[in-house]
């Protein structure tokens, strides 16, 4: 038996272009049922219910350098600066920052900074934010668009809204 006939038939029962057109139809069903009913987005962002307010701590900071910040930050006014890791904004702004004389002598006429974080956690599980843990007593990168301070220390957090 032949697998196309004279008569141009797959067996000698069915058309070859009527089996394509099924075929076609059949991939098409297939890909709208995968689309619409199921084959979730993998790139979905996960976020969190949880927000994390916390506090850090900056020793023997120039009162300039104090003053400059006070341009990107000043919770009075609203105005927040935005966190960043890696090159990467996240989703968390620095809102306020205060200042005190600083307690170590040897920073005589500087200033220690407290900076208030709010920030939605990159992961609620570990209290990630960008790369780095948030968990008292340790030290952190504070980052923003505006400044970055290496030698931090968190003092305070605070899970919820």
């Amino acid at each position: 038996m032949k697998v196309i006939d004279e008569k141009g038939k797959l067996f000698g029962k069915i058309n070859v272009i009527d089996l394509l057109v099924i075929l076609l139809v059949v991939v098409v069903a297939a890909i709208l049922c995968v689309k619409f009913l199921g084959g979730g987005d993998d790139s979905a962002v996960y976020e969190p219910a949880s927000q994390l307010t916390y506090t850090v701590k900056v020793e023997g900071v120039e009162p300039v350098t104090y003053e400059n910040i006070c341009r990107y930050v000043d919770a009075d006014a609203g105005v927040k600066d935005q966190l960043m890791a890696s090159g990467t904004l996240l989703n968390g702004y620095v809102v306020d920052v205060t200042s005190t004389p600083a307690e170590d002598e040897e920073n005589e006429g500087k200033l220690d900074l407290i900076f208030t974080v709010e920030v939605i956690p990159t992961d609620e599980l570990s209290g990630s934010v960008g790369t780095q843990e948030v968990r008292i007593g340790k030290e952190h990168i504070l980052k923003t668009v505006h400044f970055e301070f290496e030698e931090t220390v968190i003092l305070t957090c605070q899970w919820g809204e």
